[in-house]
């Protein structure tokens, strides 16, 4: 027999406090139907592995946000939202990502990266940057997170090329990267947004240059569909196009924990011409007669122009000094950032001029030792000298063949010709 409704406690909104008894009673008398509700059917694998009810948001869930750890969904490769579109200037093979991820180590990850690629991308002067401020940032910002996983996977691919199994970690993460990066390019100006953009920056280099499939085959002067030609030679042009992303954060640079680092650069670029150390004296005057180089000449009326005074910083700097020095990565890499709009042009056309000032910098860039650069700078060389050394002109072909001698299988030797 049923209890009276007198018999019932009663909550403050009249609705009687029911037993477990006559709950099941009730929901027998109702036919079983349960109260509709929110089904997780794709959630996240945190979620997943401990069998709580995911709300599938999307770059990252609200329990992952709250446990701090990396979000990551096993339909990444056919979601439309962390899709790359075609058109995005991406690494060769990165929308070739494996159907099945495996276990992703995250934290292993981290560790690596804390306590190896953050000695390893320019240097150990340059180590704090990555420990103190920019591993602190990727809390907060998930782009800049996968950022840093996927540059000290392929970190590890670089030091055990026999773990295959870091390939598709490797891509995953950059994909992820790639999708949030496009997404954070909306973000208004502020201190945080300069830091953030500046560090993706960096990476982002980092990644499209260290491609795992970069061979000397691979080049874009040795292309001849469009199609091909264009990929190939994206990863140059994500280099170029930084300078214009980050403009919008400029007036924020100083505030932020990249500028220091700015300013030794800029220090240095002011400073070789002191030592007083010419050690290509003979490649300069061949160069300048190349690149037709006048004394009035300015970068709007010579597109070779600030190509060539950068090389001239370079090869001005005492070679011994390079490897001891990783602050000077800073100066080596303006080349690329720094390169114009008709430069560029050039050399996805590939004028010969603008190619062997390119090879010039990257047999430099070469010596810097640097593992993210090493095969990419030794191949693409390699590829441009072949090219050169096909040259009609006779100036060109003699930079090229004393370029081409420098490359070995191990690197590229140092020689006082250059």
């Amino acid at each position: 027999m049923f209890p009276t409704a007198s018999q019932h406690r009663f909550r403050l909104d009249g609705m009687p406090i029911l037993s477990k008894r006559e709950k099941l009673i009730r929901r027998i008398e109702t036919g079983g139907q349960r109260k509709s509700h929110f089904k997780s059917r794709n959630g996240c694998n945190f979620c997943k592995e401990k069998r709580v009810k995911c709300d599938e948001a999307r770059p990252s869930c609200r329990k992952c946000i709250a446990r701090g750890v990396a979000c990551l969904y096993s339909n990444v490769a056919s979601s439309p939202h962390n899709s790359i579109p075609s058109s995005a200037l991406t690494l060769a093979g990165v929308n070739q990502v494996a159907r099945t991820h495996p276990h992703l180590p995250v934290e292993y990850l981290l560790h690596h990266f804390w306590t190896q690629t953050s000695g390893r991308l320019t240097g150990e002067q340059r180590q704090r940057i990555y420990r103190v401020h920019m591993l602190p940032l990727s809390l907060s910002q998930p782009s800049l997170l996968h950022a840093i996983l996927a540059v000290s996977a392929r970190d590890l691919l670089c030091l055990q090329p026999d773990r295959h199994q870091l390939l598709p970690i490797f891509y995953h993460h950059y994909q992820q990267f790639a999708a949030l990066y496009n997404q954070d390019l909306t973000q208004p100006p502020s201190v945080t947004a300069a830091n953030l953009m500046h560090s993706n920056a960096f990476l982002m280099n980092v990644l499209v240059v260290a491609d795992p499939s970069s061979k000397a085959s691979t080049s874009w002067v040795t292309r001849t569909e469009r199609e091909d030609i264009d990929q190939a030679f994206s990863w140059i042009k994500v280099q170029a196009i930084h300078q214009s992303i980050l403009h919008p954060y400029n007036t924020y640079l100083p505030h932020t924990f990249w500028y220091p680092e700015f300013t030794k650069n800029h220090d240095i670029m002011q400073t070789p011409q002191a030592s007083g150390l010419q050690p290509g004296p003979q490649l300069t005057a061949q160069l300048v007669e190349i690149c037709d180089i006048q004394p009035s000449d300015t970068t709007n009326t010579n597109v070779y122009l600030s190509a060539y005074r950068v090389l001239c910083t370079i090869c001005e700097t005492p070679a011994m000094n390079k490897h001891l020095a990783p602050q000077l990565f800073g100066v080596y890499i303006r080349f690329i950032v720094e390169m114009k709009p008709p430069f560029v042009q050039l050399l996805h056309r590939r004028d010969e001029v603008a190619l062997l000032l390119f090879a010039i910098w990257l047999s430099e860039m070469q010596e810097l030792d640097l593992w993210w650069m090493r095969d990419r700078a030794r191949n693409e060389c390699r590829s441009i000298c072949g090219m050169l050394l096909r040259s009609e002109d006779w100036r060109i072909r003699g930079v090229a063949e004393y370029l081409a001698g420098l490359i070995r299988p191990g690197g590229l030797v140092r020689s006082n010709g250059l």
